[in-house]
């Protein structure tokens, strides 16, 4: 029985947690019953977007469709232009945002790892077990086309004289349609005896990296490019997991030959370190990231720092007024990092670690006293003692009084909802919110 370090158990945790906070933008189209082949069922369905959509400022209170995602909690569900893709145990389905209805359903070639019913119909307690084990769906470019990557547990085929055996078997699709680009199997070290899981799908330039899991456990991680012909993977380490990335480098924690572990940022397209360091005895670190080059860096201090990713650099002091209590969310497409708790306030700052605003924490004037919940581009979406609003993050003004809904996630085509009957989709207000200026 191998033991958990809080290392370990700390990059699980807060890798599922940096994971919540992904989505993106979106386009036009018709959506219709779910294709048995995994195809589109329309050739003129064009769900992908418009990247340049600006983010709504409020949105209908009462929901327009609900999807069955399954039990309320954090469904693998990622926005991306006016499509909604859930990530389950057997592939990958994708919704049509402005008629609830499921366009494709994408179906492993190989046996799934785990047999469970259908997203809507799992118990809560099925849904957390997956939910642990799949992550969710990254948006990448795939030759020049938008798409979408996902990682899915499978019992790989047997290959000549040798057994099948527990692997991912990573699929593509177009962001637009749904239609499948092409399906890779992954074989890892080894031969798993546990149940393996995707936890974390960071995309790079022209890569996606993959951390896997164990029985829960964190073991490894891969890269896959992203060829619209010959995707191929492009190293496996059983001794660093990816958490974040950006670019052509992820950031992850690096376990050394003496048990001990260090924080190291490596090159995603070749899997060699780029840099290193090392972690004071007796620290649990954490590291939290989201779209951009900069993460968060907390240690068993109450204070925390910026770190970016490419080059290991500190760009922000434990003297600036980052706290570990602090979450940090960066909205897709967005320029700002914005930090904040109920308690210790927010702190904006830029891709460079440049502090935009500040405020403390407190009820009055120019205080902060809220919870972001959901971020796309600049506009960050709050929920204060009355209700939901919209911040600028490059200014910290208000810019909408009422979002009308406190949404768990956001693009410029909708806003998301977790209850226990699925996932409500509410549409944006034509009319938007009123700025406030405060």
């Amino acid at each position: 029985m191998r033991s958990r370090s809080p290392v370990r158990a700390g990059v699980v945790a807060l890798a599922a947690v940096a994971l919540l906070a992904a989505c993106t933008g979106g386009s036009s189209g018709e959506g219709d019953s779910p294709a048995a082949s995994g195809s589109p069922t329309r050739k003129a369905l064009d769900l992908s977007g418009d990247p340049r959509a600006a983010a709504p400022l409020a949105f209908e209170s009462k929901a327009a469709h609900v999807l069955p995602t399954g039990p309320k909690g954090f469904p693998p569900l990622t926005l991306y232009g006016r499509a909604a893709w859930l990530k389950h145990a057997s592939g990958l389905t994708m919704y049509n945002l402005a008629t609830g209805k499921a366009v494709t359903d994408i179906k492993t070639q190989n046996t799934p790892t785990y047999d469970l019913p259908a997203p809507g119909d799992l118990s809560k307690k099925q849904a957390e077990m997956i939910r642990s084990r799949v992550s969710f769906p990254v948006p990448v470019e795939i030759g020049g086309v938008r798409a979408v990557v996902a990682a899915v547990p499978v019992k790989l085929a047997k290959q000549g004289s040798g057994s099948a055996q527990a692997g991912f078997e990573v699929i593509a699709a177009r962001a637009d349609n749904g239609k499948p680009i092409w399906r890779l199997p992954v074989d890892i070290y080894g031969d798993p005896a546990g149940r393996l899981g995707a936890l974390v799908v960071e995309p790079g330039d022209g890569v996606v990296s993959v951390t896997w899991t164990e029985d829960d456990y964190t073991t490894g991680s891969f890269a896959v490019s992203l060829d619209d012909k010959q995707p191929q993977m492009l190293w496996q380490r059983a001794d660093f997991w990816t958490v974040a990335g950006y670019g052509d480098a992820v950031l992850g924690f690096r376990e050394e030959p003496d048990e001990q572990y260090s924080v190291a940022g490596v090159a995603a397209s070749s899997g060699r370190d780029l840099w290193v360091k090392g972690l004071p005895a007796g620290a649990t670190w954490a590291v939290k990231s989201n779209d951009t080059p900069l993460a968060k860096l907390d240690d068993d201090s109450k204070q925390a720092r910026l770190i970016e990713i490419a080059t290991g650099d500190f760009v922000l002091s434990k003297q600036a007024g980052l706290t570990k209590g602090m979450s940090c969310l960066h909205g897709d497409g967005g320029t700002v990092l914005l930090c904040s708790s109920k308690a210790d306030g927010a702190l904006a700052v830029d891709k460079t670690g440049k502090v935009l605003w500040r405020r403390a924490a407190g009820d009055g004037p120019g205080k902060w006293n809220a919870t972001v919940e959901a971020e796309f581009k600049d506009r960050f979406y709050a929920k204060g003692k009355d209700g939901a609003f919209v911040v600028d993050g490059r200014t910290g003004r208000t810019v909408s009084a009422d979002a009308g809904v406190v949404p768990d996630r956001v693009n410029a085509y909708a806003a998301l909802v977790y209850t226990d009957k699925g996932t409500e989709v509410h549409l944006p207000k034509r009319s938007g919110g009123a700025a406030t200026g405060r």
